[in-house]
């Protein structure tokens, strides 16, 4: 009973919000839509979340990058190498699992994208890509278990790297810091975006798995 009575409440304040929002584009609207043409992609959001104000993204993906390494420090060796999968002998969670994988890759690759266009990008990406990662480890499967600690390492930093290398690679070149040219800023922004898909991915899939308790020993069913 609390429960419909707090999701109604929720859905009323939701609703109220929608009907208060102004019907003129206000705020910086105006100035994001006059820079459009030097953003490199169509999208506004995109436009500032990865040019006009790519240094909070930035930031962003360090945050990730903290609370997953507060998470590996729970675990030997700041990696996955001792936690196993869990042993699964679910058929229908098989079957979903491989029904599931190859949709989940294909939304990835669409949501990064597209994010060019319209709404999506490496955030939603690397999210649907890490909710495939952390149900293939439900299911029985090694998932980031089986990566050597360094390449493990290396996919967690990847997107972060890549904002500092294009923010060097900038300031050597003669720009600001992270003032992307115009004729650059569309490869530059896929190129950063992709990187941040899969260290998004690898974050959220190692917050979930990384929780789990090493098990020391041989697993179950092993010789």
């Amino acid at each position: 009973m609390y429960g419909i009575l707090l999701a109604g409440a929720m859905a009323f304040m939701l609703l109220d919000a929608v009907r208060i929002l102004p019907s003129e584009p206000s705020g910086l609207t105006g100035v994001v839509d006059s820079q459009m043409a030097n953003s490199g992609v169509e999208h506004p959001v995109t436009a500032v979340l990865l040019n006009f104000r790519g240094y909070d993204t930035w930031l962003e993906l360090g945050v990730l990058l903290l609370a997953v390494m507060g998470v590996l420090l729970f675990q030997p060796g700041t990696d996955l190498a001792r936690v196993q999968p869990l042993a699964r002998s679910d058929a229908v969670l098989r079957l979903a699992t491989s029904l599931l994988l190859p949709l989940a890759v294909l939304v990835a690759g669409y949501l990064l994208w597209i994010g060019k266009y319209a709404a999506g990008g490496a955030f939603q990406a690397g999210v649907v890509l890490g909710a495939a990662l952390i149900l293939l480890w439900l299911s029985g499967n090694a998932t980031l278990v089986i990566l050597p600690p360094h390449g493990f390492r290396l996919i967690l930093v990847l997107g972060f790297c890549a904002f500092m290398a294009v923010a060097v690679g900038l300031l050597i070149a003669g720009q600001g810091w992270l003032e992307l040219p115009p004729s650059q800023a569309g490869s530059l922004i896929l190129f950063i975006e992709a990187c941040a898909t899969l260290s998004i991915a690898w974050t959220m899939a190692a917050l979930i798995i990384g929780l789990q308790p090493p098990v020391s020993g041989k697993q179950e069913g092993g010789p």
